[in-house]
């Protein structure tokens, strides 16, 4: 009886061994979701919020949306739309800092998203009245935005690209007396000249230096937290401003009124992609 039961006991101890290596290769075989089923399961999700009357409930749902959206982000599923459902979810689920910007993360993909835009303006009034925010884009933003979606580093190997084509058009006209080519160098100097003008005129709405408030802060008049606090009230989450400075954990930031302040760097994002 009690070789049998020892035996019982080592024959228990080798199937757990081997459940216990089987659930693990199983695990690692199993395929992740691909980017249309991760979407369409990030949609579902949040259309279960938007049907969802209790409260917690609804929350819950659309921060997972939330949640699914930023993951998608995060693989490389950078588009307009994308950034828009995920400000979409954040709103719903009432971060409205990450609502704001994914939004304009949106607008540098697209200055003229639609929905982007709108949303934008409908999260903007729901800071409080106190709050600065940043002017209407005028003419001038209008015309240079169209570059903010391109990272500096190929702005200016295009720039490089653009003018040494021209240069080397312009001087194949010359020594063969071709005017067509001299034509033809046109399209690549004026290229080469929007793409410096864009960077250069663009100036403070680069969105290299654009951020916005992602959890309440306490603004402070210098980069310690013993400095004085900048403002009567903390900052909320959703304020936009631009980094002028970084020093260590700190960031000076301008608000859309003109005021500078010290934050942590962990309570803004960048909306740079």
């Amino acid at each position: 009886m009690r070789a049998s039961g020892r035996l019982l006991a080592a024959a228990a101890w080798v199937l757990v061994g081997i459940v216990c290596l089987i659930a693990p290769a199983g695990t690692a075989g199993a395929e992740p979701r691909s980017v249309e089923d991760s979407f369409e399961l990030a949609v579902d999700v949040y259309t279960e919020g938007l049907n969802t009357g209790q409260r917690d409930a609804r929350l819950d749902a659309f921060r997972r949306a939330q949640r699914l959206f930023a993951s998608l982000a995060e693989r490389g599923v950078r588009t307009p739309d994308l950034y828009t459902n995920l400000g979409n979810a954040a709103l719903q689920a009432e971060d409205l800092g990450e609502a704001l910007l994914a939004y304009r993360r949106a607008l540098l993909l697209d200055a003229d998203h639609p929905r982007a835009l709108q949303n934008l303006a409908h999260a903007r009034s729901l800071l409080p009245s106190w709050v600065p925010r940043p002017e209407p884009a005028g003419v001038l933003d209008s015309l240079f935005v169209w570059h903010r979606g391109v990272p500096a580093p190929q702005r200016s190997l295009l720039a490089a690209g653009c003018f040494a084509l021209a240069a080397l058009l312009f001087a194949t006209a010359i020594r063969f007396e071709q005017g067509a080519l001299r034509t033809a160098a046109l399209l690549p100097a004026l290229a080469w000249i929007a793409i410096i003008g864009a960077s250069v005129l663009d100036g403070d709405g680069d969105a290299q230096n654009a951020a916005v408030v992602t959890r309440e802060a306490v603004a402070r008049a210098a980069d310690s937290s013993l400095a004085p606090s900048a403002f009567p009230r903390p900052l909320p989450a959703g304020v936009e401003l631009r980094i002028l400075e970084e020093r260590d954990s700190w960031v000076r930031v301008r608000l859309a009124n003109g005021r500078d302040a010290w934050l942590q760097a962990s309570q803004l994002s960048r909306v740079a992609l």
